[in-house]
């Protein structure tokens, strides 16, 4: 009896970490690539602001700890009609992927960057970039959260797949801000493969395959 209510209580433990380590994080529905959108004759054309717009990412060892960080976007543009996007696209700075929480050990925090840059991740010498183009929009309802859920072929290390993720989107004085909840995708999905359980690498040593992503875009109306 006592065995089984350490068992128990064992895995009740490994669960809550594992949930811990996603949170409340929805998992972004991924498809096959799809057709880009096209924008009406009436959109405004937006530029993202590359310097308030960024990436966030997390990534975790199941039940054990994660890291954080950002990336930066190299370049953007949104055509929205009455502040609702209807085509866009953004270039995803790879290269200037970025830890956040190991500031205070620079060593430890240049070598997981480093790593995370090469062959065996994101290999940034051969994929610096990566890039979201908008295949659709729907609004969306009973999430505090998001008003929009926007559609996407979202392109790393050469590999598209459409992604569906919630955002949030305002227009506020000629600017647009698009921000999304916390959502995961599955790296392996875009060849990602580097301690996964896919290629056999044992418990210990695994890497989980959901990465956490949120982003934050702010783009203002083109000059005529």
């Amino acid at each position: 009896m006592k065995k089984l209510l350490f068992l128990l209580s064992l895995a009740a433990g490994l669960f809550t970490a594992c949930q811990t380590n996603t949170g409340n994080a929805e998992a972004a529905k991924t498809t096959e690539a799809k057709e880009t959108a096209s924008a009406s004759s009436a959109a405004i054309n937006y530029h993202v602001d590359t310097a308030q717009s960024v990436v966030y990412w997390e990534g975790y060892k199941p039940g054990k700890y994660g890291h954080r960080g950002t990336m930066k976007l190299q370049s953007g543009t949104i055509a929205a009609k009455n502040g609702v996007p209807e085509s866009g696209e953004f270039i995803i700075n790879v290269a200037s992927l970025e830890n956040i929480d190991l500031a205070e050990n620079p060593e430890k925090k240049a070598k997981l960057e480093g790593h995370l840059k090469s062959a065996d991740f994101f290999d940034v010498a051969t994929y610096p970039a990566g890039k979201f183009v908008m295949t659709g929009i729907a609004p969306l309802e009973g999430n505090p959260k998001a008003n929009y859920t926007v559609k996407g072929n979202l392109t790393l290390k050469d590999i598209t797949k459409g992604i569906e993720i919630p955002a949030h989107i305002s227009l506020n004085n000629g600017t647009l801000v698009v921000t999304t909840p916390e959502f995961t995708i599955n790296r392996t999905d875009w060849g990602v493969n580097y301690g996964s359980g896919i290629i056999g690498t044992i418990k210990d040593k695994m890497i989980a395959d959901d990465v956490k992503l949120k982003i934050n875009l702010v783009a203002t109306a083109a000059a005529n």
